[in-house]
Order: structure tokens, then sequence, then C-alpha cells
């Protein structure tokens, strides 16, 4: 199938950010190696999807609310 693609989803997060990331791949080699270095990185959780390259919205909601201060002893 012409224009089909590997796309390697997965999340990196720390205390401040959380940061998802969907990057393509044209062939297998690619993929395995972007992998490899997601293990050196430490990050073993990951989703490959095979397909077409294809438009996406993301689209976002987050509530806030006011946090209370507290003060440990």
């Amino acid at each position: 199938m012409a224009g089909e693609r590997f796309f390697l989803i997965y999340q990196e997060a720390s205390d401040e950010e959380c940061l998802l990331t969907i990057q393509p791949y044209k062939n297998q080699q690619e993929l395995a190696e972007a992998i490899n270095h997601l293990s050196a990185l430490q990050i073993d959780e990951y989703t490959i999807i095979k397909g077409k390259k294809m438009k996406a919205t993301l689209k976002l909601a987050v509530d806030l609310a006011e946090a209370e201060d507290t003060e440990e002893e």
C-alpha cells in the first residue's frame, strides 16, 4: 500500500511536564532503531501503528481548581 508508515507513540513525564510524542518512520529498520533508543532512555511503554499518513486534531480539556495551601509541621 503506497504511503504506509509506522507511527511510534510514547510518553515522557516528569514532575513538571508530560510530553506525548507521535513519530513517523518509513521502514522497520528506522522503527527498530527508535525503539532501541527508547530502551536506552528506559521508556518501555509505547504503541506502534502501521498506516497511512493522516491529519489529526488534538482537543484537550483541563479543569483547574484553586489548591488549598497546607503547611506541614
